[in-house]
Parts: structure tokens; sequence; C-alpha cells
């Protein structure tokens, strides 16, 4: 058995997720853990498997006979974070060009892994200005100090306002 990670990306319609999961039914798959979303009009996911060595090629194929997505398959690695701490953040501010680049540049800085993020700029009309905001898990190491984090993303502009959870809060 292996664990693999399949990544899809079509045109959105009834019944993708349906026509995914009995691909990996049919190849002896057991679906371990996944993510999806919509945007602009596409579905866009991920999901982790476990099937038999054997029958990475049955999977492979009966995917890709699915029409209008592009589908990959690839091994997953060995995850070797176990060790490190998950923090959960939110960023809130005025949207602007860039603002996603920077927040990650600074992660990095840091050497701290974004895990997930969920971004989303919504009008708001008391503030004069597109809101923008995003949700993250960070996967750090032990000796990475909360305040450290809020002051370095806070440090980029003035008017974001971060709100740090260490944990599976």
């Amino acid at each position: 058995m292996q664990a693999m990670v399949l990544s899809v990306i079509g045109k959105d319609k009834p019944g993708l997720v349906e026509q995914i999961s009995k691909c990996i039914s049919d190849a002896d798959g057991n679906w371990l853990k996944s993510s999806f979303c919509h945007l602009a009009g596409h579905f866009a996911g991920f999901v982790e498997v476990m099937l038999p060595k054997e029958n990475h090629n049955q999977l492979i194929q009966a995917c890709h006979a699915l029409s209008n997505l592009q589908i990959t398959l690839v091994p997953a690695s060995i995850d070797d974070s176990s060790n490190d701490k998950l923090i959960r953040m939110s960023v809130t501010g005025n949207d602007r060009k860039g603002i996603v680049s920077e927040i990650s540049q600074h992660l990095a800085r840091l050497n701290i892994s974004i895990q997930e993020m969920e971004t989303n700029c919504d009008s708001a009309p008391n503030w004069g200005s597109p809101i923008f905001t995003a949700d993250l898990v960070l996967a750090c190491g032990q000796d990475i100090d909360a305040d450290d984090i809020r002051e370095t993303i806070e440090q980029i502009t003035d008017d974001l306002v971060v709100e740090l959870n260490e944990g599976n809060d």
C-alpha cells in the first residue's frame, strides 16, 4: 500500500466528487483526506488516497478518462514535521496587490511553513476599499514565539490585524 495525492481542476458540474470517488474505490483505494473549493467557475481540490501499488496505473487511467478534468496523481511524501508546532493565524486588512506575497515572504524568513491557507477579498462599504482576509495554519519549530510572528506580519503595513491561536483550536 502507498499513499498518493491526487490533484484535480476542471469546470465545475454536479457529480465530480462522485466520479473521482468511484475511480478511487474501483482501484481498491481508500479516501484518506481531501480539500475542495470552487474558484471562478472551476472545481479544484486535492485528495490523499491509500491504495495498492499495483493499482496506481488503474487509478491514473480511470481519472484521466474523466472528461474535462486535469488530474495529477503523485506519491505522497513522508511527513517529517510531526514535531512542528501548529499555529492558526487570521489576517485582516485593506486589500492591495502583493499582500499574499509579502505575508508569505515574511513567514518564509522565519522558517515557517504554510500548511493551509484560505484567502478572500470582499467589499466593505464602511472601509472605502476591499478587505483582504486570510486564514492560515502554520507549522513552525517549537522555539518560534507567536508574538514574533504577529509583530513580523503586522510590520508589513499598519492596517493589518493579526490573530494567532496555538495548537489545534
